[in-house]
């Protein structure tokens, strides 16, 4: 290979980057319809029922869905983190943590344990009324 074609191949290369970031950059709210597999207008209980399903066609298995938990006295030990310091955990979404889904009217799930790969789920009057997705494969300044 000449000289010429590496440059050209290097030119391409660094062209094409930034186009490859801007087609993959989501920053996607929904207030109607439906999107990830989750109906806006549905239940907490309805969307929580079905978050092991859309999360497993959203991330796939490779990369799973996270949720931030601040850490506190009872739960050190088995975190390994001193209380106060927000931990992120891949839950399994059985029945038994709906209750605590319940009390909140905002859910933030991170894809791949990334701050930068995120959707969240926002209730009003205990149904779904707005749908966030944001991905990006880079840092903004």
């Amino acid at each position: 290979m000449s000289i010429k074609g590496l440059v050209i191949g290097l030119v391409i290369i660094i062209l094409a980057y930034p186009i490859y970031l801007w087609a993959t950059y989501i920053n996607d709210t929904l207030t109607s319809g439906s999107g990830y597999g989750f109906k806006i207008g549905d239940t907490k209980k309805e969307i929580y029922d079905r978050l092991d399903v859309a999360f497993g066609e959203l991330a796939g298995n490779k990369q799973g869905v996270f949720i931030q938990i601040k850490s506190n006295p009872e739960m050190e030990q088995f975190l390994a983190t001193e209380s106060g310091f927000d931990v992120m955990i891949s839950p399994l979404f059985h029945n038994v943590g709906f209750v605590q889904f319940e009390k909140k009217d905002l859910w933030q799930f991170y894809i791949g344990a990334s701050y930068f790969n995120t959707l969240k789920l926002e209730f009003c009057d205990g149904k779904l009324c707005r749908i966030h997705r944001h991905r990006q494969y880079f840092e903004l300044p």
